[in-house]
């Protein structure tokens, strides 16, 4: 070594300070704010509803008429509430079946849960801003710190020069020597991988079964008797296990209707409003397929094995909906169903023939998960991003399902929507936006006192509970009568009933399947190929 730990210290001291820049932190309203622009580093905001912190590190920004932000978060959920998963470089795209959507920077299990370091995204419009923090250049003590700077560095170059003394090697400060050390070690890495791979799962495509929990809204109420009568059925062309069966009593105010969450929770809502405009890949109006729940589907094409290019894989919807001032959620409701079974249309995929350049292996024509699900791109401050992704429930009927959706980063008067289904799979009776708060309801789960048949107590065991205890309906039309005994209505309030049941149905063997991957028979001809309504 050529020089001594003092000089080498005090010249870093002197770089240091001449090239740092002194910041302090101003309070500011939004007219303030306004005037200082994009170039404002904001670290605090206070709105009438609480107040936004920001990392110093990661200020948030004056965009347009609003601030555009991360929040960083130590989030805790259970990997039931992930509703989708895309890995982003070093991070995680997630987006929970509450509606936030999150960037993960690392992830660790704990017990049945993860925890995780997240940023979640959000944008503040000026107008609900009280007053904000923001860091802003100290230009007077800059440029003391410069000239201090300075001063310093021409006093280590004259002690440089006058200094006669032997230099020993290794005479750094032990401290010193290991705090440079521990500086220049690179941090721990951040990793999403215990996250990524819990979302691990099998291809669809070799599935043999397709679990699913159905609501059924039910039209009748009791009998003269006060009994409830409710025809449990299987009306599928495949077997129908069904693990448990319930009646949800629902009291409400009136005015209020109510349906289930993506995540099984009784919702209330109000009338859905609709889409604006809404348009297809080529530019055609489909807003009044989508308006209102009346069984007049919207279904894009099919592909055509016929055709080299197979046609188009994928259509496009583009919705636009009004939204009112100071709206930070929606709930998007939605009546949709599938055209077939998700492991039988990801079949039908594996089987038609890739077009690809002459010795390159073709690319899939979908990715794994849009088997599963629908995702639902939201226009935001940064662009497009999924908001929320549908689930496929099968040919089954097109029951109303509520999603949430954050808005958090949503600017505008707008909120805009995308969907890009595969061809030919979804079947789309309504989407619309409820930015109402949640009314409270009364809720209760009643279970079947009695039932018909010769088995009746063995079936009365099996629908107890979701507990693998599975009642079998393996011929389509075969059925059974369940007695429920149900409470007197709530004084002042409306009722609304549901059949809730887990049913497991049973996916044909690959043997029974014709060349393009479907089941030979009636299955194919009835859910396969239903009306195209557009």
């Amino acid at each position: 070594m050529k020089r001594t730990g003092p000089i080498i210290l005090s010249l870093a001291a002197a770089v240091t300070v001449s090239s740092c820049t002194v910041y302090t932190v101003k309070e500011m309203d939004p007219q303030a704010l306004a005037a200082k622009g994009q170039h404002a580093a904001v670290l605090a905001v206070k709105t009438k509803d609480g107040l936004v912190e920001f990392s110093e590190g990661d200020p948030a920004r004056l965009k347009g008429p609003g601030i555009v932000g991360n929040v960083y978060l130590d989030y805790e959920f259970d990997p039931f509430e992930i509703a989708d998963i895309v890995p982003s470089g070093k991070r995680a795209k997630v987006v929970l079946r509450g509606g936030d959507r999150l960037d993960i920077l690392s992830s660790v299990r704990s017990g049945d849960t993860f925890r995780c370091d997240a940023v979640k995204p959000t944008w503040i419009p000026l107008e609900e801003v009280v007053l904000a923090k923001v860091r802003v250049a100290d230009t007077g003590r800059s440029v003391l710190a410069t000239l201090a700077g300075a001063v310093l560095f021409v006093g280590v170059v004259a002690l440089d020069l006058v200094s006669t003394d032997e230099i020993v090697e290794d005479s750094f400060d032990e401290g010193l020597a290991s705090l440079i050390d521990a500086l220049a070690e690179p941090s721990p890495k951040r990793s999403v991988k215990p996250l990524l791979v819990s979302g691990n799962a099998p291809p669809l495509a070799e599935g043999s079964e397709f679990w699913v929990m159905e609501w059924k809204p039910i039209g009748a109420g009791p009998d003269e008797d006060g009994k409830l009568r409710v025809r449990l059925r299987n009306g599928a062309e495949v077997p129908r296990g069904i693990d448990e069966a319930k009646i949800v009593v629902v009291d409400h105010p009136p005015g209020i209707r109510v349906a289930p969450d993506c995540r099984g929770v009784v919702r209330s809502f109000s009338e859905p409003i609709s889409p604006l405009t809404a348009s297809d890949l080529h530019g055609r109006d489909v807003a009044p397929l989508l308006r209102a729940r009346d069984d007049e589907f919207w279904r894009n094409p099919g592909l055509d094995p016929a055709r080299k290019d197979l046609g188009n894989p994928r259509d496009r919807l583009d919705l636009d909906f009004p939204r009112p001032a100071g709206a930070r959620r929606a709930k998007l409701v939605v009546n949709v169903a599938n055209s077939t079974w998700p492991a039988l249309f990801a079949r039908e995929v594996a089987a038609l023939p890739g077009a690809a350049p002459k010795g390159k292996k073709a690319a899939p024509l979908y990715q794994e998960g849009e088997f599963a699900k629908l995702r639902v791109r939201l226009l935001t401050v940064s662009g497009w991003q999924t908001g929320q992704v549908i689930f496929a429930a099968g040919p089954l009927p097109a029951e109303t399902t509520i999603y949430e959706l954050d808005l958090d980063d949503v600017d505008g008067e707008r909120v805009r929507l995308q969907i890009d289904p595969p061809a030919g799979y979804w079947l789309i009776d309504r989407v619309g936006l409820d930015f109402l708060e949640d009314t409270p309801v009364q809720e209760e789960v009643i279970g079947a006192e009695s039932a018909d048949g010769p088995d009746a107590a063995g079936l009365l065991v099996a629908l107890a509970a979701e507990d693998g205890t599975t009642a079998f309906f393996e011929d389509p039309g075969q059925e059974s009568v369940l007695t429920f005994a149900i409470p007197a209505p709530r004084e002042g309030m409306e009722r609304t009933l549901f059949l809730r049941t887990v049913s497991c149905y049973e996916m044909p063997p690959r043997a029974q399947l014709n060349k393009s991957g479907l089941p030979n028979g009636p299955v194919a001809s009835k859910w396969h190929n239903p009306p195209n309504r557009l």
